[in-house]
């Protein structure tokens, strides 16, 4: 009984990340999938594609800025510890 509540709770943790992930993929920021849902809804409202070269900019921005972010997450994580 003991190591089937372990199991529930792993599996309850594994769940609640991989719904975190996925809703946080469909936001909609450039270089994610909510990002390309985004540009696909501008589309079926514009009725007219989106250039390709400036749909890749965008993306390529919001990725620049997300690894950028995510960077800063990193560092600020480790200085906190390292501080500590």
């Amino acid at each position: 009984s003991v190591k089937t509540a372990d199991y529930t709770g792993l599996l309850s943790i594994m769940a609640l990340i991989t719904i975190n992930i996925g809703v946080f993929n469909l936001l909609p920021i450039p270089a994610l999938d909510g990002g390309r849902l985004f540009f696909l809804l501008i589309e079926l409202v514009r009725r007219k594609p989106i250039k390709q070269r400036y749909e890749s900019l965008v993306h390529a921005i919001g990725m620049i800025i997300l690894l950028l972010f995510m960077a800063a997450i990193t560092f600020k994580d480790i200085y906190s510890l390292i501080v500590k």
